[in-house]
């Protein structure tokens, strides 16, 4: 379950303007994961899968919750 200072709201009213930066700094700092998944298939045939798994953070956050006994893999 997300934190509440996890969580960034976009939209709201024309005086809460989120700028591209302020974005990419929550994103880098706090870590997004993308996992999705596509099947092409014909006539019931499943032709073709393409998984798709993408982890986007700072270096800085991912050796903070790799925790030290990993660490030094992500920095070889």
């Amino acid at each position: 379950m997300p934190r509440s200072d996890d969580v960034l709201l976009l939209g709201g009213d024309a005086s809460d303007e989120v700028s591209l930066l302020d974005i990419l700094d929550h994103v880098l700092n706090a870590g997004v994961v993308v996992h999705g998944s596509v099947v092409i298939s014909l006539a019931g045939v499943d032709l073709v899968y393409l998984g798709l798994n993408v982890v986007l953070t700072s270096v800085e956050t991912a050796l903070r919750h790799l925790g030290s006994a990993n660490a030094h893999r992500l920095r070889s």
